[in-house]
């Protein structure tokens, strides 16, 4: 359903850069709008909250998204910013993709190594981020987006858009999965207000990693925020499975470390999980044990020899 209220308000403050075309689907509170360059008809996406959602509190200023904004092949920019009438915005290059979360909805669970290189390219984007002192702070399937194989990180350096999501969920009068939607990967600290950080970052990437390696969220089932709160605050969830099916135990540990509840016994940045993502990606697959092709020919050189024998005895009885 069109949101006319943020469509309104975008021509207002766009009608001079942009005609707004159409509008995407929606995501935990986020609207989404594609719109064309006036000058050169290039696209761009737009993403749109309500400004009622920074109850009070100053939103986040293009001078701050600006100061934020970092340059890495996994990382979508955003261009700008603006505030019009009751409707909050950012901008940002359209690109050819899908996002992770409409990638998981379609069923099924992603192949291993699929899954590791999207971790592994998003943990590169958080990465750069981090050594610059930019946190995300909203990280979620919503925000990784899949084009040409690689993944990408979108909605990076509006922190404060995530911050007001997440309470305005906690306030929501009634308990619906989409009041709780922006809370499903935030870090404990971050559910109980806290301010995000870059370990806030890594528990989000460790909640997105479960969901991939495991084939659920690890916290499935909770439908309201304060179910979901106190998950994230004090439930352990199950382990990840490893073995020939499964993730490679490094990372499968990784993961779980990540989860933890105490931000302190989590990687401090998403720096360690780049590094251990790429050497494990970088291992090469295990060689056969020594002389296993030559035990596999002399096998089916018995088989061959027992079958001959086989059909000739069947032959003489017949």
């Amino acid at each position: 359903m069109t949101d006319s209220t943020a469509w309104q308000d975008l021509d207002a403050a766009l009608e001079r850069e942009y005609i707004v075309v159409r509008e995407q689907p929606q995501s935990a509170g986020i609207s989404a709008f594609s719109a064309q360059s006036r000058t050169n008809g290039s696209e761009v996406g737009i993403k749109t909250v309500p400004a009622g959602i920074f109850a009070g509190t100053t939103a986040v200023s293009d001078a701050d998204v600006a100061a934020r904004r970092v340059q890495h092949p996994n990382i979508v920019s955003i261009l700008g910013t603006g505030l019009q009438g009751d409707t909050f915005y950012w901008i940002s290059p359209a690109i050819d993709a899908r996002t992770l979360r409409v990638r998981l909805s379609r069923g099924g669970r992603m192949d291993v190594q699929d899954s590791l290189t999207v971790l592994r390219d998003v943990s590169a984007a958080l990465t750069h981020a981090h050594l610059h002192g930019v946190v995300h702070g909203g990280l979620s399937p919503d925000s990784v987006v899949i084009s040409g194989g690689s993944a990408l990180v979108t909605d990076l350096g509006i922190p404060e858009v995530f911050a007001a999501l997440r309470q305005q969920g906690v306030r929501a009068s009634h308990a619906t999965p989409s009041a709780a939607e922006p809370l499903r990967y935030a870090s404990p600290e971050q559910g109980s207000g806290g301010r995000a950080d870059t370990r806030s970052d890594v528990y989000a990437w460790g909640v997105i990693a479960y969901e991939l390696l495991g084939g659920r969220h690890p916290f499935a089932g909770r439908s309201t925020p304060r179910q979901m709160m106190a998950a994230h605050a004090d439930e352990e969830p199950p382990p990840l499975a490893t073995g020939p099916s499964g993730a490679p135990s490094t990372v499968t540990r990784l993961v779980m470390r990540c989860l933890s509840k105490d931000p302190a016994k989590r990687p401090e940045s998403a720096r360690e999980i780049l590094e251990v993502m790429t050497r494990e990606m970088l291992v090469p697959p295990k060689a056969a044990p020594a002389g296993s092709g030559q035990k596999l020919v002399i096998a089916l050189l018995i088989i061959s020899v027992a079958s001959i024998g086989l059909i000739a005895w069947l032959g003489m009885r017949s």
